[in-house]
């Protein structure tokens, strides 16, 4: 199954003024998960993010969107208390991931068109990070999920990415072909897979390696990945490695919702 397509960033103006703000608050707090339409930003759009023609990207100039699930509330400017992480859609846009932080909003687009809609968040505690990092979990029809991370960093919220994807890879359910796990770890996070023993025997056997990632504000750098088991039969996995048969994503380090 193809790993979905890397979303593009793109920050939108942050509210200025206290009424517009509370003004914004105040449509949150009334209408709860329901479908609703809510005012992003004071006066005249920014001038957004310039697209390849050069022209003003829409997606990032247009002030009105509407708010259509809240997703959690999580603490990601790390100021104390949570924000409201909600989806929104513009005009002619992809679906938005909006969070609303002391002082205004942010936005940046997360899924292209035609994508598996994401359907839950939840927020991580990465280790020395203030505020904490948004999961996203995108849910494909056929069997799998997609996670995604976003950060702010200098009041732009931004997917954390390796080489250009997710830092955390597609998992496919209906085989048990790549058993996963990701959690926190020192400075970062860590990725444990089980892969097919090689070079291969007379039994299938799989091998477990451990990959770290250091995070820096939103920047990621791959560490070293090191091969913590030999030759685990399938049926030792499980006993051994329950993380990895159940797909188990940051239980160290969930912030509290």
């Amino acid at each position: 199954m193809p790993e979905p397509e890397r979303s593009r960033l793109r920050p939108i103006a942050m509210v200025r003024t206290l009424a517009v703000s509370a003004a914004v608050l105040l449509v949150l707090a009334g209408c709860g998960s329901d479908e609703r339409s809510g005012s992003v930003g004071a006066g005249p759009p920014s001038s957004g993010t310039a697209s390849p023609s050069g022209h003003p990207d829409p997606c990032a100039t247009d002030s009105r969107l509407r708010f259509t699930a809240n997703l959690a509330k999580v603490d990601v400017d790390g100021d104390g208390s949570a924000d409201q992480v909600e989806l929104g859609s513009a005009r002619g846009c992809p679906a938005l991931l909006v969070v609303h932080v002391s002082g205004g909003s942010l936005v940046t687009a997360v899924l292209p068109t035609g994508q598996p809609a994401v359907r839950t968040a939840f927020g991580v505690n990465l280790p020395g990070r203030q505020g904490s990092v948004v999961v996203t979990r995108q849910d494909h029809p056929r069997g799998g999920f997609q996670l995604r991370m976003w950060g702010l960093e200098d009041n732009e919220l931004a997917e954390l990415t390796v080489e250009g994807r997710p830092l955390v890879p597609f998992v496919v359910l209906d085989v048990d072909e790549h058993p996963m796990a990701v959690d926190c770890g020192d400075g970062g996070v860590v990725l444990t897979q089980a892969v097919a023993h090689e070079p291969a025997g007379v039994l299938f056997a799989w091998d477990i390696k451990r990959t770290s990632y250091a995070v820096d504000g939103n920047e990621v750098t791959a560490g070293r990945t090191e091969e913590i088991a030999d030759n685990v039969l399938p049926r030792q996995l499980g006993a051994r490695y329950p993380a990895l048969v159940r797909h188990a994503s940051f239980r160290s380090c969930r912030a509290a919702g």
